[in-house]
């Protein structure tokens, strides 16, 4: 009875491990679609109350919506601390542990353009972006959409296979 009771937690935590894979796709989409109406929201508030970056980054990290990332706050710290701006936001993506690689990689550059052109020209920047990091949504999420049931599976087929080999 001790041996079928192990066997089937052995089968359960092969079922998780699954389960788990698949539900860190499904952040990694969710967290990219938010990073895309951050930067929806930020030209919004540039267009229409024409704050500087550092109200910008004070409201965003204010924000309940965007508080599993850490980056806002970071750059804050790091201006407060005598960084320029695209040093701050450099060292902050890089730090944020949510933020997807690929999400990274298209931020990072983002942070050498704001603050240094006209109104016009940072909207423009942050549209251009945001239709990068869109399309980068669409890819994760078909991603999670193939791949969800394929982690499961091969959960629950490892767990299967290393019950059968114990028992």
């Amino acid at each position: 009875m001790l041996k079928l009771f192990g066997l089937l937690l052995v089968v359960c935590c092969g079922i998780w491990t699954g389960v788990f894979a698949a539900m860190k796709l499904r952040q990694s989409k969710l967290a990219i679609e938010q990073i895309c109406q951050m930067l929806r929201e930020l030209a919004v508030q540039m267009a229409f109350r024409s704050l500087p970056i550092y109200a910008l980054f004070e409201q965003l990290s204010q924000e309940k919506v965007y508080q599993q990332f850490s980056f806002p706050r970071a750059v804050l710290e790091q201006l407060d601390a005598g960084d320029i701006l695209s040093d701050a936001w450099e060292k902050a993506i890089q730090a944020d542990v949510v933020l997807p690689e690929e999400a990274k990689r298209i931020l990072i550059p983002l942070g050498t353009q704001l603050g240094a052109s006209d109104l016009e020209g940072q909207l423009e920047t942050l549209d251009q972006y945001r239709q990068q990091m869109e399309k980068t949504a669409k890819e994760a999420g078909k991603r999670y959409m193939q791949k969800q049931r394929l982690y499961c599976s091969l959960g629950l087929l490892g767990g299967l296979m290393a019950a059968i080999l114990l028992s």
